[in-house]
């Protein structure tokens, strides 16, 4: 029988049998076939996992100053411990949050970038452009003066 783990690194071979699109549905199907969970105690612990963690993605937040939703739970790890956690940035001290959700902006714009350029790639277009950053670098917000 194979764990997440063992699934997660012989799914290369389901890749290789029924080429490039898949569906959620054959992957279960290629799990189920090959004894990927050794009991349904197993399985049902992973599926509440996994449900708990896209639960703790939807929670946002909507932050006035820099006019966004954010997911408010992040996941850290905890070198101490070795395992992850999550923490609340409203519980955060403010300044640690503020550069968490810069880096987080900064980080997004990045990301779109890639994902346009390699949907152009994908689309059979002849060239990998080199795109700018939509986003402008975030602005340190001016000091309320009192």
């Amino acid at each position: 029988m194979m764990g997440p783990a063992e699934i997660v690194a012989s799914l290369k071979e389901l890749c290789e049998e029924r080429g490039p699109r898949l569906s959620t549905e054959q992957i279960v199907e290629w799990v189920e076939v090959h004894g990927g969970f050794e009991s349904d105690a197993e399985l049902i612990r992973f599926a509440k996992k996994m449900k708990a963690r896209q639960y703790a993605r939807m929670l946002e937040y909507d932050d006035a100053e820099f006019g966004m939703r954010i997911k408010r739970l992040w996941s850290f790890r905890d070198s101490g411990l070795g395992r992850r956690f999550y923490a609340d940035i409203l519980q955060m001290p403010e300044d640690r949050r503020d550069r968490l959700i810069r880096e987080y902006i900064k980080f997004a714009g990045q990301l779109k970038t890639v994902r346009r350029a390699m949907a152009d790639s994908i689309a059979g277009q002849g060239f990998f452009e080199f795109y700018a950053d939509d986003l402008e670098e975030i602005e340190e917000p001016a000091a309320s003066e009192t």
